[in-house]
């Protein structure tokens, strides 16, 4: 286990955190893809960040997460970009948010007028420098480098520190409804199924 994360690769490991996730109201969540190196795009890490604890679930372990995305389903969740990622857990896993969604990338376009980088709020809220290397990985691809992990790990570490930053400029604009509208929407459109991918076409492709 490192210091600045857990890996979660086992069922016991998995069972411990569903246990310590129950205890929190809002967590920091993003996904990691393969889409840039297979067809056929699957989720292959999952990470999680609350109280001061940041967490990475390997999917592509031999662990079944079915318990754990019910726990989340329940929660107030953060994403920097959560259309993505939520479209990816529901193609995945059928997974849907029940709980409130703040996105730091519509909430920053709503501050500022335009998209920021995780990067770019991490430093300039949190003067905290991150890093890009590693964005273009492999996520399929195991064992993982620690360069990997500590990329993935900052996805969320930082997230819920920035999206209080951010909500407190919403309120203070008078936009936070907006936001919470935006991200409402954002969750019905991203929890449509879509139709089975025609075989003819893809052999085609």
């Amino acid at each position: 286990m490192s210091s600045q994360f857990e890996y979660i690769d086992t069922n016991d490991g998995l069972d411990r955190l569903i246990v310590s996730l129950r205890g929190a109201s809002r967590v920091a969540l993003d996904t990691e893809a393969d889409s840039l190196h297979h067809y056929f795009e699957k989720v292959c890490l999952i990470q999680l960040s609350f109280q001061g604890r940041t967490y990475i679930v390997d999917p592509l372990a031999d662990i079944g997460l079915e318990s754990l995305l019910q726990e989340l389903a329940h929660k107030n969740l953060v994403f920097h970009g959560a259309e993505y990622d939520l479209r990816m857990l529901m193609a995945g896993y059928r997974f849907r948010p029940d709980g409130e969604v703040f996105d730091t990338m519509l909430a920053a376009q709503l501050v500022e007028g335009e998209a920021r980088s995780l990067v770019a709020l991490a430093g300039q809220y949190l003067g905290v420098e991150l890093t890009k290397q590693g964005q273009r990985s492999d996520w399929s691809r195991r064992p993982l480098t620690d360069s990997q992990l500590s990329y993935a790990c900052n996805d969320t570490r930082y997230l819920q520190a920035i999206a209080d930053h951010l909500e407190g400029e919403l309120h203070r604009l008078g936009r936070l409804e907006w936001h919470r509208e935006a991200c409402r929407r954002m969750v019905k459109t991203t929890g449509q199924e879509k139709s089975p991918a025609d075989p003819e076409r893809i052999w085609r492709i």
